[in-house]
């Protein structure tokens, strides 16, 4: 039986469900899935990876990080003693340049008799002449490329890669798994747990609580704005928390709620709109399920191809406070807007962005290469 073996930083509870799927997907192909992933530090906040198994064939290693300035390297212990002992015909990780395992990893490929494959995001926090140097002589290291979106596919081309050796996947959630509730049955449900909310229309932020998510530009906006009728409601936890408490101190108009995964659907269908001035992505595919408007930046990438600018929501072109409050206020002040925009975010996610057909076009690539 031919293996195809995932190498990630940590498992996230929202790739749960691509997991199994490829897991089903492949066993049908005559594929096993193997997956390999880093267990988090005691005392991790934000982007904490669950610590039960997902799948099957399953194991656990240990990493690092450490950061220099604004750069963070990460190094993996015996992945490549692990890669070795289950002798995959695919290995799938993120490439990462600032990852010395990814590096080493491609130097093996030839010796252990395997393709190596990006699982490519293609966003860099800190471009740079240096980096372009790395990256022109990393990702050619790769034999194909999986692309969360149309940019990471530019991004892997930028960098040396072949038309013929990329598929933008389109990276998503599993969009059917979403249940839905009416507004008003929501909003009972999240005022109940926070009152302090009022009547007032909620503006929402789901994710790692991160200084690059910009969450500061959302509260100049709100200053901008000077409405009494709306509220921003941020769902999470992170390393950027204690920055964003000391700036809400005094505020009547932020509510933080706190890191929550089981029970986050009421918050998004009790929302008006979803916005991410910063980076991110996959909060944007689960508010679209929840058929909302997205006022995003660039994000990861990805909201070049989920947000069409004035069909499901607005994109950010200047990135400024002024501008984050106009497009809010626009949504805000048009009941009828708003739920156009929604019913076209659920259209959007429920089609070409499918959950599907994001495992659909995984499957084909890899049942292909691992022959």
């Amino acid at each position: 039986m031919k293996r195809v073996l995932f190498i990630t930083d940590r498992v996230m509870h929202y790739q749960r469900e691509t997991y199994k799927a490829l897991e089903k997907q492949l066993q049908a192909q005559d594929i096993e899935l193997w997956l390999l992933s880093g267990q988090d530090a005691k005392r991790a906040v934000g982007r904490v990876g669950i610590k039960e198994p997902v799948v099957l064939n399953e194991a656990k290693y240990d990493f690092r990080e450490y950061r220099f300035g604004t750069y963070t390297f990460r190094r993996y212990f015996d992945v490549v003693k692990k890669i070795a002992e289950i002798r995959p015909d695919v290995v799938i990780n993120a490439a990462h340049s600032g990852n010395w395992s990814h590096w080493k990893i491609s130097a093996q490929k030839d010796r252990l008799g395997f393709k190596l494959v990006s699982w490519l995001c293609g966003y860099e926090f800190h471009p740079g002449k240096l980096k372009g140097f790395l990256l022109d002589r990393f990702i050619p290291r790769y034999d194909y490329h999986l692309a969360y979106h149309s940019n990471a596919r530019d991004y892997a081309m930028g960098h040396g890669a072949r038309a013929d050796q990329v598929t933008v996947m389109h990276n998503t959630i599993n969009e059917e798994k979403i249940a839905t509730l009416p507004k008003a049955e929501a909003r009972a449900l999240v005022v109940g747990k926070h009152p302090e909310i009022g009547n007032r229309k909620i503006i929402l932020f789901v994710g790692a609580v991160l200084a690059e998510k910009r969450i500061e530009v959302i509260m100049q906006a709100l200053d901008r704005m000077q409405r009494k009728d709306a509220v921003l409601v941020l769902v999470g936890d992170g390393e950027h928390l204690p920055v964003i408490r000391h700036l809400c101190a005094g505020r009547d108009d932020v509510v933080l709620t706190g890191s929550i995964v089981e029970g986050v659907g009421p918050y998004f269908d009790a929302a008006e709109l979803y916005v991410l001035p910063g980076t991110g992505g996959l909060g944007i595919n689960e508010a679209m399920a929840h058929r909302l408007p997205i006022v995003s930046g660039f994000a990861d990438g990805s909201a070049d191809d989920l947000v069409v600018d004035g069909e499901n929501g607005f994109r950010l072109r200047e990135d400024t406070p002024e501008e984050l409050a106009e497009k809010m206020a626009t949504i805000l002040d048009s009941p009828e807007l708003a739920a156009r925009m929604g019913e076209r975010s659920r259209e959007m996610i429920t089609g070409k962005f499918a959950f599907r057909e994001f495992i659909n076009r995984i499957v084909t690539e890899l049942a292909r290469l691992a022959r």
